[in-house]
């Protein structure tokens, strides 16, 4: 009777431990290959557009089938590491190695798929991740397209950007109106305000003639915004200055009309419900200048107080594409430093 109590303990503790590996995050270790490279292919002196400072790039590649299709993107305050966002629903972190505060490489490459409430992968249909913004305190806000929704996963440890993997999905209240967004065309800008709200924008739902719609708010209290349209460019991506100001990162990408990269800044007064924001000119990029399907934009201040951007683009798993990572300094207006 012992033995056999002894005996059944022992099954009950390996189920236990099969159940618990079963939770653990299917965490992917990924070789990236990374590739430095000048702002302009063909004239790699140009180091200006608008309000920008070229101050170095990176293609990276990998030939892991989760690595790509890149949408959103975050940088520590320190500039050492990032989290990125993929529209396959992946979270992919790593450090970067610096020069000078530069990236010029990167280390512990880790990529985890997206969990939901219970821990499990995402369905398919439930995988269209587009916009991501990191709170200070820990806590990761996505937007999602198809299956329109704002959802948020709590770091475990807000102090290490990598511990996402262990997070889960919470989805939240969703802006009114949104269900009725295109299918493709929903939330792709997102963005945490320093008070807390949302800054949220769609890709391509239609407010009035000119306008996209948008969502400013918090969760049961958003309320909506009116965003010009600057045809041929769509809203991929969206962050605070320290100012207060909201940088938009638009893009064009099409068989006819090419590649194209714009940023402008929504300044802060104009951040209430209700609005139809204006959105200043910052930088507009087409090729030769080396950039692609650019979908993700991160903010920091350096030590030496100057706005550090970093824009990663989105393959689409697609051989024909890349995955660059670029990085700027954002000038004062009128051009000083």
């Amino acid at each position: 009777m012992e033995r056999a109590l002894r005996g059944l303990i022992v099954c009950a503790l390996a189920l236990a431990a099969c159940a618990v590996h079963a939770k653990e995050p299917h965490v992917k270790k990924p070789h990236v290959e990374v590739k430095a490279i000048p702002f302009n292919s063909q004239d790699p002196a140009e180091v200006r557009n608008g309000r920008l400072t070229f101050l170095g790039g990176l293609q990276l590649s990998s030939k892991h089938w989760l690595f790509g299709g890149f949408s959103a993107l975050e940088v520590t305050p320190d500039g050492k590491r990032m989290l990125a966002l993929s529209d396959r629903a992946t979270w992919w972190t790593a450090d970067f190695v610096l020069k000078d505060g530069i990236p010029v490489g990167l280390t512990n490459n880790r990529l985890t798929p997206l969990a939901g409430a219970d821990g499990e992968m995402l369905p398919p249909d439930d995988t269209d991740a587009e916009g991501m913004s990191l709170s200070p305190d820990g806590v990761v806000y996505a937007s999602f397209e198809r299956h329109h929704r704002i959802s948020r996963f709590v770091l475990p440890d807000p102090n290490d950007i990598a511990s996402v993997a262990h997070s889960r999905e919470e989805v939240l209240p969703a802006p009114p109106g949104l269900d009725q967004a295109p299918e493709n065309g929903g939330l792709e800008a997102l963005a945490r305000l320093r008070d807390g709200r949302l800054f949220a924008l769609t890709e391509e739902m239609p407010a009035g003639p000119g306008y996209y719609r948008g969502w400013i708010g918090r969760s049961g209290t958003y309320r909506p915004i009116d965003f010009p349209v600057v045809p041929p460019y769509k809203n991929t991506d969206a962050a605070q200055l320290p100012n207060g100001d909201v940088l938009v990162l638009q893009r064009r990408y099409s068989l006819l009309g090419g590649l194209g990269a714009r940023l402008c800044e929504v300044p802060a007064g104009s951040l209430e419900p209700g609005a139809r924001v204006v959105c200043e000119p910052v930088a507009e990029m087409q090729p030769p200048e080396n950039i692609d399907n650019m979908e993700g934009l991160a903010i920091r201040r350096n030590e030496a107080g100057q706005i550090i951007l970093y824009m990663i683009s989105d393959d689409n798993f697609s051989a024909l594409q890349r995955t660059v990572l670029l990085v700027f300094r954002l000038e004062p207006p009128g051009g000083g430093r």
